[in-house]
């Protein structure tokens, strides 16, 4: 029992233990791409734009809830009145029966009420208008993930160059103490008569020029911390680098079923178009309304029995004396303006058939791109399994150089460039390693899958 109690308290403390260790081990890319997700300006603001049309969605639904507004007035008025029409466009009428002369007296009137509007039937327009609605914030959801993919590999490739350019710095500091060797070296030798006293000062010289490139690759280094810093518009973490990413190689990935964000976006926008187009092509038809309304008025004119009217108290029109109620039914359709409506679902017809050129030419270019990928990454690993033999042999010339130019069979310009074959070779694998990850991410971004990129850390 006691055993069985000693193994339980192993494993839990193991579990929490690879907890811990897998918390702490988080690549720090991905760190990188959270903190990034939480404040790039641009990032955040796609995100606002999708939950914006997100809210239009939930508008353009609305249209089929009953219009009702509520209104009430006074007014100080004359009440003088004629029978006859006019436009009232740019006149207020007065309502009761004609005055017999025009009298200078104003009096209160007052006013409440409610009115009703409601399209039940809009002959598919609505519906199509709803869609429209809907495929614009599928188009702002996929602009959003474009944002956030574009971003994502912006920053991932900045990062890459990061570790690509400390990793060159430790070369150079290696070769920083290969070019003082040789320099220590020289000048025991030229002590010594073996060598000319000339080859002293040649190897100082390549030494200060090993002292300016790591110079220039800390400046280097400094640019791409800053740049990570914008990219995440934040303070940068204190374990940035690591140190085993460009040390290997990454997997060829599996086919990716994610649709890109672009072809997402170009079918959004077609989508919307066509429905856009529907709508429009059913202007021309009837509007049904139903219409009701409930209201009281006040006025401050009365009536007597002879139907005269005269005024008592003025004040009695913020009294509501009258009320009114009724339904109705609406049938309006635009008789004069078909051949207009004509030509604006002609020209929302063009612009879909553009919609739907544009969709196909993403298609075309994704799918150009998906197989340059492939064949970039593939010809990246291929290559990062043979620079290791170049610096395999870059090494063993050099160390066979500096024997000889201690034995004096070699000359300084030989040993110097045996040398320089050496860190060039060693660049250069560290180059085909990053060129292979650069590539990966390069399938990812065309897939529009980052994940193609992260699971492989």
């Amino acid at each position: 029992m006691i055993r069985k109690f000693k193994l339980i308290l192993l494993a839990s403390i193991l579990a929490v233990s690879w907890t811990n260790v897998r918390s702490q081990t988080q690549p720090t890319i991905v760190q990188l791409l959270d903190t990034a997700k939480k404040n790039y300006p641009a990032i955040l603001a796609s995100a606002s734009l999708e939950r914006a049309s997100e809210e239009k969605v939930k508008s353009t639904r609305r249209l089929l809830v009953p219009e009702v507004s509520a209104s009430t007035y006074i007014n100080y008025v004359t009440y003088n009145n004629i029978t006859g029409m006019f436009f009232p466009e740019y006149f207020l009428p007065v309502s009761g029966p004609p005055s017999a002369r025009n009298l200078n007296d104003m009096v209160w009137g007052s006013a409440a009420g409610l009115l009703m509007k409601w399209e039940p039937y809009t002959f598919g327009r609505r519906n199509n208008e709803i869609k429209a609605a809907e495929s614009t914030h599928e188009a702002s959801t996929s602009i959003k993930d474009l944002t956030l993919l574009e971003h994502s590999v912006q920053l991932s490739s900045t990062y890459l160059d990061y570790l690509l350019a400390i990793q060159i710095l430790d070369l150079l500091e290696s070769d920083q103490e290969r070019s003082r060797s040789n320099y220590e070296q020289a000048v025991v030798l030229a002590n010594s008569g073996l060598v000319s006293g000339v080859d002293t000062a040649r190897f100082r010289t390549e030494l200060s020029k090993v002292k300016i490139n790591i110079l220039q690759q800390q400046n280097t280094i400094h640019e791409y911390k800053e740049k990570l810093s914008e990219l995440i518009a934040a303070d940068l973490p204190e374990n940035l680098a690591d140190s085993t990413f460009l040390k290997v190689l990454p997997r060829l990935p599996e086919v990716s079923g994610v649709i890109h964000p672009k072809e997402n976006l170009a079918i959004a926008q077609w989508n919307a178009a066509q429905y856009q187009f529907k709508a429009e092509k059913l202007s021309w038809l009837p509007t049904l309304s139903v219409w009701g309304t409930a209201y009281g008025r006040g006025s401050g004119i009365q009536l007597d029995n002879n139907g005269n009217s005269f005024v008592n108290n003025p004040t009695d029109g913020f009294n509501l004396t009258r009320f009114n109620y009724g339904l109705g039914l609406q049938l309006t359709m635009p008789l004069t303006q078909i051949s207009r409506y004509k030509t604006q679902w002609k020209a929302k017809e063009w612009e879909t058939e553009a919609y739907k050129q544009q969709l196909e030419e993403v298609r075309l270019t994704l799918n150009k791109q998906k197989t340059i990928a492939d064949k970039a990454l593939e010809t990246a690993m291929a290559i990062a399994r043979e620079t290791p033999y170049q610096v395999e042999d870059a090494l063993y010339a050099y160390e066979a150089a500096q024997s000889r130019y201690q034995a004096g069979l070699m000359s300084f310009t030989e040993l110097i460039e045996s040398q320089n074959e050496l860190i060039t070779a060693e660049i250069e694998l560290r180059k085909s390693y990053w060129e292979a990850w650069k590539a990966l991410l390069y399938t990812a971004a065309v897939n529009g899958n980052l994940e193609i990129f992260l699971n492989q850390l």
